[in-house]
């Protein structure tokens, strides 16, 4: 070969050499290009809040407010809200700005049930510690109501509810008297059943006190109704609801049916 076709030959490898590697560093450019303008438009997503308590507000259990909205309070009004991640969010007048920044991304539920364990392992004792004597047993559903205890239990609004107990051998005659004593229901429990509809009961708002009279002896019981829309929504929110709320056997409940664990 000549020296002249040799160095054509040289000067051909050496051009197409310098194309493709031009070629290959506008690749990269390019795709660096649009993985920075990805996160530099990413959109951030204004968070959905729920209304879980609301004083002097006009506002309802339940409702739902955009998180990037200004809320204004006056003083002595109250504010509590349930963020998607389950924590839980008191405003206090006088308040005038936004309850939450928007996100990016929304948070993991697998992420918010680990923390909402961790909230309820810190706020009570796990299922089945005593308190005050009595053996806390687990609900076999979260709904069921247990009378076997004094507290505050939580009962989906519109709804009958279900009682339980966690010892059924023996027939049992109780009686139920509201706070304002308006009547009684008079309930007989058959030997063998766990469960019994409260169909005589009358709900009169969200608070409902009761006195339970059974076997010479008297404890309070306190019914909180829960909007349906809760009750029938996201998993996380609920089970954040029924914490606060002091619910935390139905808590339990749920978790257990989440797989999440409860101590």
């Amino acid at each position: 070969m000549s020296d002249g076709a040799r160095a054509n030959r040289n000067f051909y490898s050496l051009s197409v050499c310098r194309v493709h590697n031009s070629s290959v560093v506008r690749a990269l450019v390019a795709a660096l290009s649009l993985t920075l303008l990805a996160v530099i438009v990413t959109p951030t997503r204004a968070e959905t809040l729920v209304v879980m308590e609301a004083r002097g507000v006009n506002l309802k259990a339940g409702a739902q407010i955009d998180g990037n909205q200004v809320v204004t309070l006056k003083e002595g009004e109250r504010l509590t809200l349930i963020r998607s991640d389950g924590t839980v969010l008191t405003l206090r007048g006088p308040f005038n700005k936004t309850p939450a920044p928007p996100t990016a991304a929304a948070s993991d539920p697998k992420q918010a049930l680990a923390a909402l364990v961790n909230t309820r392992a810190a706020r009570t004792s796990s299922v089945g510690v005593i308190r005050a004597g009595e053996e806390v047993m687990p609900l076999p559903e979260p709904w069921l109501v247990d009378l076997s205890r004094s507290g505050m239990r939580c009962m989906i609004e519109e709804q009958t509810v279900t009682f339980w107990r966690p010892d059924a051998n023996q027939e049992a005659r109780f009686t139920l008297v509201p706070s304002d004593r308006s009547y009684k229901a008079d309930f007989v429990w058959p030997r063998g059943a766990a469960r019994l509809l409260a169909s005589k009961l009358e709900f009169k708002n969200e608070f409902n006190f009761f006195t339970i009279q059974q076997a010479g002896q008297e404890f309070a019981l306190q019914l909180m109704t829960i909007p349906k829309s809760i009750a029938e929504g996201d998993r996380v929110i609920l089970i954040a609801w029924l914490l606060e709320k002091g619910c935390a056997q139905q808590a339990d409940a749920l978790l257990r049916q989440l797989g999440a664990p409860t101590q």
